[in-house]
């Protein structure tokens, strides 16, 4: 019988104004949805670790692992007989001059900060949210 993946959904907040970094999904499940940076957990990885490689690899910002406050929140989201996950969103925050790179074209279509409420209104709009983010945006219990 399979067992739940656990991946790291990875919330770099923008210093003035808290939004944070999302880019639209390309060529695996939640193709074209709206996603945090993020990815699998590997054997024997801690969180921060986790975060600071996926962050790095994907959007090129380096971020010390001491920066991560992780857990940030958890969520479970089974996307589909195939993707049962449990996240753990590690948040930290950076400057808001940070130089993000997309360095996974093949992956994602580009990184840009959206605000908590700028997230819902894409979606109530119709655009889709990856199912972790929107798990992320809608629990009450995150502290934002």
């Amino acid at each position: 019988m399979p067992n739940p993946r656990v991946g790291v959904g990875v919330v770099v907040r923008r210093a003035s104004d808290g939004a944070f970094l999302v880019g639209r999904r390309k060529g695996s499940h939640g193709a074209g949805e709206i996603a945090l940076p993020g990815g699998a957990l590997e054997w024997r990885e801690p969180i921060a670790t986790c975060a600071s490689r996926e962050t790095l690899e994907e959007t090129g910002l380096v971020i010390d692992e001491s920066s991560w406050r992780a857990p940030f929140a958890v969520a479970e989201a089974v996307i589909d007989e195939n993707n049962h996950w449990i996240t753990v969103f590690a948040a930290c925050e950076v400057a808001d001059d940070a130089a993000v790179e997309n360095r996974e074209p093949h992956k994602c279509e580009g990184w840009f900060f959206a605000s908590k409420d700028g997230l819902l209104e894409r979606e109530a709009s119709g655009e889709r949210l990856f199912l972790p983010l929107r798990l992320l945006l809608r629990d009450d219990r995150v502290e934002w």
